[in-house]
């Protein structure tokens, strides 16, 4: 048989005289964009998106429907929308506005709300600062989306990891890790995993040292040791990696793997730090900034010169808790002392295709995209990420500094008695 175009689907009797198997492989087979349209003509068309014969046959013909990253997370009017970079297409995707009540933050805390992403799933803290942490899992595509139960410590958690254990389910897990609120250092240690399973939230080991993770973040699995990774402060008091292990549920509590320095005869100061997994390597971006003392007559001490420095480093970590880092990149950037990065970081690393980290610009929206499969990487070898057209023209404001890799597929998030879920 020949397959309708979109324009025939709109056909509501046509439509309609379809077995419903048949209806499940026309949509089944649609392009992404297409599947986006065809959802908006009618309801029957949407209600079709709910069935698991549905889910199946697009699961087989659309394992993993498309890969975005950079994600942005803006909110533009009240409506909730994704922006996404498809490096297959080498274009930006907007997805169509999130349709389920998740309340919007305030505007200015935008950049202290964790959001995680896995194989389609988002996590976010919707919860305001006067109130306790709101978790919600959501699908953007469907419009699907639940509220977790609430934490066993109330609390707005600095870490908030997604990982989905059976992808294509609703099989995922969520670890939700410290708090950074002043005068609540027992609650910075506080680790707690929710089984999408169990429905529940479990409390975990103690993090070894209060406000030893102080920065929001969403962390990096590692599969092949079972290790949820984060940046913090090690039990020595300097910087580096700190690892739970979610088989155990249990932090390492005397591990030690301490960042590579820039080995500068000044002193520089660490003002990113972020964890990011790339087809299986792990690797470390950093922004180092330092500081060159230089004569008054030359510069006022406002604009003294300092040198930013960004680094990408792959960590290997092999049996009985070794490790080794290698450096894969270093970029200096010039900037005056009035430019202060701690004030506001404005760089992220993000994986973009098999391959390759883009260090990404939140503010300007712009990227360098590096090849970190050559033995050697060119710094001056990189490919421009082009900015997102329509961003430039609208007040949409990025929702965190995190940006991850996002397959968008199907997951199926079924209903539950005891949280609230908005189709």
């Amino acid at each position: 048989m020949s397959w309708m175009s979109i324009s025939d689907l709109a056909n509501g009797r046509t439509w309609d005289s379809l077995p419903s198997e048949i209806q499940d492989l026309v949509l089944a087979r649609l392009d992404l964009t297409d599947l986006y349209n065809v959802v908006r003509v009618c309801r029957s068309f949407r209600e079709a998106l709910f069935r698991d014969s549905f889910k199946q046959a697009r699961a087989r013909l659309h394992p993993l429907e498309c890969t975005l990253s950079p994600s942005l997370f803006c909110v533009e009017r009240n409506w909730w929308h994704l922006w996404g970079f498809d490096w297959k297409d080498h274009s930006w995707r907007m997805l169509p506005p999130f349709t389920c009540p998740i309340p919007v933050p305030d505007p200015d805390s935008f950049r202290k709300f964790p959001v995680a992403g896995k194989h389609g799933l988002i996590c976010a803290n919707m919860g305001r600062s006067s109130e306790p942490a709101k978790l919600y899992i959501f699908n953007p595509l469907t419009g699907e989306a639940q509220q977790l139960p609430s934490l066993n410590y109330p609390r707005h958690p600095v870490v908030i990891s997604l990982q989905v254990t059976t992808p294509g389910r609703a099989d995922f897990r969520v670890i939700a890790v410290g708090s950074a609120a002043v005068g609540n250092g027992h609650l910075s240690r506080k680790t707690e995993v929710y089984c999408s399973v169990s429905r529940r939230w479990e409390v975990a080991g103690d993090v070894p040292g209060e406000f030893s993770l102080n920065e929001y973040q969403t962390g990096v699995f590692c599969e092949t040791q079972n290790l949820l990774l984060c940046t913090g402060f090690m039990v020595d008091g300097r910087k580096g990696i700190l690892a739970f292990d979610v088989v155990t549920s249990e932090w390492r509590a005397r591990w030690v793997c301490p960042f590579l320095s820039l080995h500068l005869r000044s002193p520089s100061s660490r003002v990113i730090d972020q964890l990011v997994e790339c087809n299986g390597v792990i690797y470390l971006f950093s922004e180092q900034v330092t500081d060159f003392s230089m004569p008054m007559s030359a510069f006022s001490e406002q604009e003294s010169p300092r040198c930013v420095t960004h680094c990408i480093d792959k960590l290997n970590l092999w049996s009985e808790e070794g490790y080794t880092w290698t450096r894969r990149l270093t970029k200096q950037l010039s900037a005056r002392k009035s430019e202060d990065p701690s004030e506001h970081p404005k760089f992220t690393c993000v994986p973009v295709g098999k391959h390759n980290l883009c260090i990404f610009n939140t503010d300007e929206l712009t990227g360098k995209v590096y090849d970190m499969s050559k033995e050697t990487v060119d710094i001056s070898h990189n490919e421009s990420l082009p900015t997102p057209p329509l961003l430039r023209r609208s007040a949409m404001n990025c929702l965190n500094l995190g940006c991850y890799l996002l397959g968008a597929v199907l997951p199926d998030l079924k209903p539950d008695e005891d949280v609230n879920i908005a189709l």
